[in-house]
């Protein structure tokens, strides 16, 4: 079927014969069509039809159709076929984004005008979801002048906001109870390999991470590092690998030299000489962790080093003014009693 030209003559004539005849294409463009679907369709036939209306909205943009005569039409329009809305607002929504574009801001106006003239025709729901949001205030449609400030709010919050998920479907219940296990009264039946068994029961019942258990029993030993006789055992069962366990360490180190606020706690060094002390970990692979660096140490030797011989050198000097004699003597003595001890 061949593209359909409309006839420059029928928007002069259209009060006395060029309606009807418009109405008669459009009729004959969706004719035996009822049951099939014209939104989706790609022939010609819904090309001529989307055609139709395009230039019936342009001609009540730019003349010589009255806004109420294009609205008119509309209303005939929708009741040809149950999907002429959804296609009238596609082509409203192309012929709204012409004139948002256009430098001529009559044809704007007076499409708004011709658009809220046949908003009575259409739905208001398809009106909202094809139309932008400016387009729905100047014609009208909402006249919330905040909705467009809960609008973004909400689209913010739907696209943008980062929302956590519990990947490993983690249950607080269990590190609850791993807490209670690490931290109860130590003696009796109460061994590393029962704790351990306890800590497989949990980490499969609650899905806990193996990590974050790992440190939840360094935080323990931390509480009570006397009692290293159980948890040195623990930690060797536990995790075997001693590199895993010192980047556990290194975090916990790295935390409090990020954090200026709070110091390293004793108790990590406590804990660190512990393990160093029974080979659970090794020195090479935590030196890396450790600060200061070789070379703050290194110079901060040097600096000791040299206020050292400043203050040997200051010893040695004699003054040869009377008030100051017995005070070089007094030092010189007091140096001599330190070389004695």
């Amino acid at each position: 079927m061949a593209a359909i030209c409309l006839n420059s003559d029928m928007w002069k004539t259209w009060e006395r014969q060029g309606k009807t005849e418009y109405i008669k294409q459009v009729k004959q463009l969706v004719k035996n069509d009822e049951g099939s679907s014209q939104l989706f369709s790609k022939n010609v036939k819904n090309q001529n039809l989307t055609r139709f209306i395009y230039e019936l909205i342009w001609h009540g943009i730019k003349g010589p159709l009255r806004k109420e005569a294009v609205a008119s039409t509309v209303g005939d329009l929708v009741n040809l076929h149950k999907e002429m809305p959804s296609i009238i607002l596609d082509v409203i929504g192309v012929i709204d984004a012409e004139t948002a574009i256009a430098e001529n801001d009559d044809e704007r106006q007076k499409f708004c005008s011709v658009v809220r003239e046949a908003e009575k025709h259409l739905s208001d729901k398809l009106l909202k979801e094809r139309l932008e949001i400016d387009t729905l205030q100047e014609i009208g449609t909402l006249k919330n002048r905040n909705f467009y400030t809960k609008f973004i709010k909400v689209k913010t919050k739907l696209y943008y906001k980062q929302r956590k998920f519990n990947l490993f479907r983690e249950e607080s219940e269990g590190y609850a109870k791993l807490i209670t296990e690490l931290n109860q009264e130590i003696g009796g039946n109460i061994t590393p390999k029962y704790i351990l068994e306890v800590i497989k029961s949990l980490i499969g019942c609650f899905n806990l991470d193996p990590n974050r258990v790992l440190d939840v029993i360094l935080e323990s030993f931390e509480c009570r590092p006397d009692q290293y006789q159980f948890f040195i055992p623990l930690l060797q069962s536990y995790m075997c690998d001693p590199k895993i366990l010192c980047e556990v360490l290194g975090f916990k180190y790295c935390f409090y030299q990020t954090n200026t606020e709070e110091p390293t706690p004793e108790s990590l060094y406590i804990v660190t000489a512990l393990m160093l002390q029974h080979e659970v970990i090794m020195l090479d692979d935590i030196y890396c962790w450790l600060t200061p660096h070789d070379s703050v140490i290194q110079k901060m030797w040097e600096e000791e080093m040299a206020a050292a011989q400043e203050y040997v050198r200051k010893l040695n000097i004699i003054s040869t003014k009377d008030k100051d004699k017995e005070e070089p003597v007094e030092e010189k003595e007091t140096l001599e009693d330190k070389v004695r001890l």
